[in-house]
């Protein structure tokens, strides 16, 4: 008996019905960011795209419930590298956090309002730890004031009074500063242009006196050997921990007495690149670490002897794990997804037992015979390489396709270029599947959780490689009858924007249609505009400026942008400080003039990503709007139109 005779209606791939509406894809859901532990009790910020974008502060009481802590006015986010983390800190009942509107620190305390603690001015703050044996948190401080770059550097703030004191001002960047359990000695991590903290880092110590001062500083790990150093953890017992990809993955590392020694090197990495601030890949309880291990992308839970760096899996069902793991002795806080059950905070018992549920932020469910299955596939690419992606084909109980149609495919590419794609549920990518598309969700040379050789192969070759990745896994899926050849799209933002726009200049017979998220379309004026943490990144990914201009020239699509003869829709953030808005709106004229159909949406008050609702669910009706039209699908009713020029 065929499908259709259960009660299946047949329709063409992407012309499905969903019980997924836009509203439940985007907008509505919550996301979980930060995560800190004090005294048994959990706090967390919560991204919250239905209240303008506010990062709220949420106490999770021991009796389960949810409370936000935050008037409306105040949003916990830091500005700091632009791309933030590390905003809040919870210590003895006290929460201090840095506000996004003026990007102080504040302080919430018992029984009072929030108040500002450090003064005014141009200023941001990240990253904090508490001394309090000196009445004082230490942090990261990006210093605004004076011409040039922005200066970095650790800082002292007196609890009493506000004052800031700076501790160390080194190194063009500076990151996790952790303060020793006897409080005597503090370690954090730093690099210089034009490394980034995943290229090499140096791993520095300090004693301090009992006012706080520096007395000595030394290095445990110097930049000049070539490693990423990252996420120093110090034990009850003085020794300290931390990630090192010296054996080729990112590896948990050991210093005491005076000397450097592998703990553990196990079959995958623990770690990730530092894109925001305080991530956690491993917590130290006791004798064990507990840590995030991810293998070709999929990340499981381990526990680690710290005596024999032996490792034993703990049974959970997750596959993504975010760094922002903490133990409290007996268990383990996770904020973790599935395949089939979007990002949650888990508690997880270290010596066995299922996971329990601490919290999962407000938000929509995917109905569970609408959550596609990601399959996880590798392919041949350029250079005799192999790529590896995650395929999530369509799905919908309702529907069935014709025999023999194959579905259109949106190949998506993640950012970074150093981040990757996990194999999990999102309801953005169930929106699509659910309507009869199929997702590629690439994993190109660069990307994170393939170990350091993957990671660095796209030194020197972004807008090579990575474009060749991405091409290849759609032809793949096209020659394999995973998606319809004549019917593919490419969607990215940020670098993986760039790749949108490259893929459509430099192999214009691909995809029939991209959707560009604030990509690059001139490389040397990233180079030139960008942000201080980025400043640099290209004389990595590219090679340094003016020696290799002939270079950013050949891979910046818009000097290639005669080449493309696909539609293009093009979003925008108006305040974005990576990627100018000036990249979109070349890109949009040069596509436009050509008399190719395009489109452009610039949003008012966002920056690199989309955080209120209504720009969030216009992204995506606008998409789907703009896809239907080039792939001569009949638009939903619930989607409103979209002005695309050059379109009949």
């Amino acid at each position: 008996m065929s499908a259709a005779g259960k009660g299946r209606q047949v329709a063409s791939y992407g012309a499905w019905e969903s019980a997924i509406g836009p509203g439940d894809a985007v907008g509505a859901a919550r996301a979980i960011a930060d995560v800190e532990l004090d005294n048994g009790v959990v706090w967390l910020t919560e991204q919250r795209p239905d209240a303008g974008g506010q990062s709220q502060i949420v106490r999770l009481r021991p009796d389960g419930v949810a409370e936000d802590v935050l008037p409306a006015q105040l949003s916990a986010r830091t500005r700091a590298h632009e791309y933030g983390g590390g905003a809040l800190l919870a210590d003895k009942g006290i929460v201090y956090f840095t506000n996004d509107q003026d990007q102080r620190i504040w302080r919430d305390a018992p029984g009072a309002k929030p108040a500002p603690l450090t003064p005014e001015g141009p200023w941001r703050y990240a990253d904090m730890v508490a001394d309090p044996a000196r009445g004082r948190l230490i942090a990261v401080r990006e210093d605004h004031s004076g011409s040039g770059e922005a200066k970095n550097g650790l800082v002292a703030i007196d609890l009493a009074s506000g004052a800031v004191s700076v501790l160390w001002q080194g190194s063009d960047f500076v990151a996790a500063p952790r303060l020793s359990p006897d409080g005597g000695r503090l370690a954090w991590i730093a690099w210089d242009h034009p490394n980034m903290p995943w290229d090499a880092t140096t791993l520095h110590i300090a004693t301090l006196d009992a006012d706080g001062a520096i007395t000595r500083a030394y290095v445990v790990c110097p930049a000049s050997e070539g490693f990423a150093v990252i996420q120093p953890v110090w034990a009850e017992d003085g020794s300290l921990y931390y990630l090192s990809d010296e054996p080729g993955d990112w590896s948990l590392y050991r210093w005491r007495a005076g000397s450097r020694e592998l703990v553990a090197h196990l079959d995958g990495e623990i770690g990730c690149p530092q894109w925001n601030f305080r991530t956690r890949s491993y917590a130290i309880t006791g004798h064990r670490a507990v840590a995030i291990l991810t293998k070709e992308s999929v990340d499981s839970l381990v526990t680690i002897d710290l005596a024999t760096g032996t490792a034993r899996p703990l049974a959970t069902p997750f596959s993504a794990i975010l760094p922002r793991l903490l133990a409290d002795g007996r268990s383990v806080i996770a904020l973790a997804a599935s395949a089939d059950q979007g990002f949650a905070l888990w508690r997880c018992p270290i010596d066995g037992g299922k996971p329990s549920l601490i919290h999962r932020a407000a938000g929509p469910d995917v109905p569970a015979d609408c959550a596609s299955r990601p399959h996880a596939v590798s392919f041949p690419t350029s250079g005799g390489e192999t790529a590896h992606a995650f395929y999530y084909p369509p799905l919908n109980p309702a529907f069935t396709a014709p025999e023999g149609e194959h579905p259109p495919l949106i190949v998506t590419v993640h950012g970074g270029p150093t981040s990757g794609a996990k194999p999990m549920l999102t309801a953005w990518r169930s929106y699509w599947t659910s309507r009869g598309f199929a997702i590629l969700d690439v994993n190109y040379r660069g990307s994170t959780g393939f170990g350091r050789a993957y990671r660095k192969a796209l030194d020197l070759k972004w807008g090579d490689v990575d474009i060749e990745d991405v091409v290849a896994g759609a032809r793949y899926c096209a020659a394999n009858g995973l998606a319809d050849g004549n019917r593919m799209a490419v969607y990215g933002g940020s670098a993986g924007g760039y790749v949108v726009l490259a893929a459509l200049a430099f192999h214009p017979d691909v995809f029939k249609a991209g959707v560009n998220l604030f990509g690059i379309s001139d490389l040397e004026a990233l180079a030139h505009d960008t942000h201080k943490f980025e400043a640099h990144y290209t004389d990595t990914l590219i090679g340094p400026l003016p020696e290799a201009k002939e270079i950013y020239r050949a891979r910046s699509p818009l000097y290639a942008a005669d080449a493309i003869r696909a539609p293009l829709l093009t979003l925008q953030g108006l305040d974005d400080k990576a990627v100018p808005p000036s990249q979109s709106q070349a890109i949009y004229d040069a596509v436009k003039a050509k008399g190719i159909p395009t489109a452009y949406l610039a949003f008012e008050g966002e920056g690199h990503g989309f955080r209120k609702a209504e720009n969030q669910l216009r992204t995506l009706t606008a998409t789907h709007y703009f896809l239907a039209k080039v792939f001569g699908l009949e638009v939903p009713a619930e989607i409103p139109p979209l002005r695309i020029d050059n379109l009949d």
